[in-house]
């Protein structure tokens, strides 16, 4: 059963969602099905491409819908949050 799940996630990371961020996006994709999304500012870009998240230029503070739709994708929505939450592992 396929379900759809989507939710909006700050960025908290000073310089936004650079390339640390977008890398740590992306593989944690990797090891998930679900299809995802990312939109801001009326752009959505697929979750899966760290150029595509660097195309968005979030800044710190910048609230993303992210929609997920996939056989795993309560899990995959709770990574995402979770990582975001944990500004992707930085101190900033």
């Amino acid at each position: 059963m396929k379900e759809k799940v989507e939710s909006l996630a700050k960025v908290k990371n000073k310089l936004g969602l650079h390339v640390r961020p977008a890398t740590t996006i992306a593989k944690l994709l990797q090891k998930r099905k679900a299809k995802v999304t990312l939109t801001y500012k009326g752009e959505t870009v697929n979750a899966r491409s760290i150029m595509s998240i660097m195309i968005l230029a979030a800044p710190k503070n910048a609230k993303l819908k992210i929609e997920v739709e996939g056989i795993d994708a309560k899990e995959t929505l709770d990574d995402l949050m979770q990582a975001f939450e944990s500004k992707f592992g930085e101190d900033g």
